[in-house]
């Protein structure tokens, strides 16, 4: 049962953080070293950041007009990191998320939580109206919150607005297809 309230927390957190969270400039984490910590040292990795895999000026060419520079943003217990962008000049805006297991606490990942469970879990939650997607890396859906992609250890997610409006759909699996093109294979 705490395993499930644990899930449904770290879920509505992830659905939750383009209103809001821990922003932080990106200088201050951006390419940092860590080590994972699984109960025995381990060579260091470098961390994947949602701003180097959807750049300023890819946002903006994909939301068809200029954005002011990306917010950072993260929430450790959940191994997120995020990037918003908003357009310059109206009320577009391209957000993009990454989970990953390096970056969770290690007593979120010493209870069983993962990129991949809270991936399932966010995936079962949003059963009504998801529109699964193939082709964009291990499994992907839409739903609540935009583009939902599993590739690796990595959960990702992507946000544009209503995905039924203004050409979204596309404008997120064209920032998916870029997300993934720059993302390390394990």
């Amino acid at each position: 049962m705490a395993k499930r309230y644990l899930c449904l927390l770290a879920s509505a957190l992830i659905l939750f953080t383009g209103c809001g969270g821990n922003e932080q400039g990106s200088e201050s984490s951006q390419g940092k070293q860590t080590a994972v910590e699984a109960g025995k040292a381990a060579a260091p990795c470098k961390l994947v950041e949602p701003c180097e895999l959807i750049s300023g000026a890819e946002a903006a060419s994909l939301l068809g007009e200029a954005v002011k520079e990306g917010k950072y943003g993260e929430q450790q217990a959940v191994g997120l990191k995020k990037c918003f962008y908003e357009a310059a000049a109206s009320d577009k805006f391209l957000q993009i998320t990454v989970q990953q297991p390096d970056f969770m606490a290690p007593q979120v990942r010493a209870a069983g939580q993962s990129p991949q469970s809270i991936f399932v879990e966010t995936r079962k939650m949003l059963a009504d109206g998801r529109i699964d997607l193939a082709g964009f890396g291990d499994e992907a859906f839409i739903g609540t919150g935009g583009l939902h992609m599993l590739s690796g250890d990595y959960y990702i997610t992507i946000g544009v607005g209503n995905p039924d409006r203004d050409g979204n759909r596309q404008k997120l699996e064209a920032a998916a297809r870029l997300a993934l093109n720059k993302l390390p294979h394990r």
